[in-house]
């Protein structure tokens, strides 16, 4: 009866040590050295806390996530911290731009942009606003001064947010403007008239981000407008560029 009972005791206890054995979650450091059996692990934005798991001291130690490349848990699940930090050194850029169009100042225009970047980080919508201070202003090389015009960029960034990336993608502008009517001698304009026109642009730009909260911008683009009333001297449809210079805060 004793040698039975000892049997069955000597069966839990090596139940509960297997249970306890596979029951460890195990940390890989990413300078490969030894693996680090551990429990109650607790991993949070920059660092991840645990215990050892031979229960030789009750001590919480910490390692910063930027040295573990994974961690084994009990169940099997694995989780790559190293893949983690790459991750997030690619997508944490602020996500939100404002932006000053600093090229346009030189052809007589005042214009700002609003672009929101979403999750994954390659694509962005953005939304110009622009005001022309002039009667002399040549925005997307086009032979129409701007008073006014907004409108809507799609633009695609293939390799997500970082330091240095290209991006292209479609825009439209809608606006109002005017143009000079000569007389049929030339010389001095006889009147200028008030227009409606639309532009449409296939974008192509880098973008340059040294801080994650700045960005410049180069952008060239090319496109057609639409004039709502043309005369003899100016198109109905005509093809059309454009080139800018940004500076972006990131937030």
């Amino acid at each position: 009866m004793k040698k039975k009972l000892f049997l069955a005791l000597t069966l839990l206890l090596s139940v509960c040590w297997l249970s306890n054995l596979t029951a460890q979650d195990f940390i890989y450091p990413r300078d490969q050295s030894a693996r680090i059996a551990a429990t109650h692990i607790d991993i949070d934005k920059t660092e991840t806390r645990y215990q050892l798991f031979d229960g030789s001291t009750n001590a919480v130690f910490a390692i910063n996530n930027s040295d573990i490349s994974m961690i084994v848990f009990e169940d099997g699940t694995v989780r790559f911290l190293e893949n983690e930090d790459q991750i997030k050194k690619v997508y944490d850029y602020n996500k939100n731009l404002f932006t000053f169009h600093l090229f346009d100042l030189i052809v007589n225009e005042f214009t700002i942009s609003y672009e929101h970047i979403f999750s994954k980080g390659k694509m962005g919508v953005q939304i110009p606003l622009s005001v022309g201070f002039s009667n002399e202003n040549i925005n997307g090389f086009d032979d129409i001064d701007n008073k006014f015009y907004s409108g809507l960029n799609l633009n695609f960034y293939p390799t997500g947010q970082g330091k240095v990336r290209y991006f292209l993608g479609p825009g439209f502008q809608v606006g109002t403007g005017e143009y000079e009517r000569y007389n049929n001698y030339g010389g001095d304009p006889a009147e200028r008239f008030d227009t409606f026109f639309f532009r449409f642009f296939v974008n192509n730009g880098l973008v340059i981000s040294p801080v994650k909260d700045m960005s410049l911008g180069v952008i060239v683009s090319i496109g057609v407008r639409y004039l709502g009333n043309p005369d003899e001297n100016h198109d109905e449809i005509k093809t059309v560029g454009a080139f800018a210079f940004n500076l972006s805060y990131r937030f």
